[in-house]
């Protein structure tokens, strides 16, 4: 009797920590996962709007009318000091800016 109940024991130990190491790779991966994100936004040398407008404004002087996420960086509208309008493209991954 007692060797039975020891068995049983022992198995469900061995159960509940085979679940527990399952549970542990999953949240590896998780983390994993999102220490990837995490990395990609720190690679981007754009992070935000606010960041492509700054970048934008180094490089041309005037008001920036408007910002907007334009496929891979963003687009500044731009009013300089001669009345003109023109726009600019930031490259998020470089911070490359380009007038078009």
């Amino acid at each position: 009797m007692k060797l039975g109940l020891t068995l049983t024991l022992v198995a469900c130990l061995c159960l509940s920590f085979g679940a527990k190491a399952g549970n542990d790779k999953h949240q590896d991966r998780h983390q994993s996962r999102e220490q990837g994100a995490k990395t990609e936004q720190r690679r981007l040398a754009v992070n935000g709007p606010d960041q492509a407008v700054a970048i934008a404004q180094r490089q041309y002087r005037g008001k920036v009318l408007s910002v907007q996420s334009s496929g891979a960086g963003y687009r500044v509208k731009i009013l300089n000091n001669d009345g003109q309008v023109f726009s600019v493209s930031v490259d998020a991954a470089s911070g490359r800016v380009s007038r078009k």
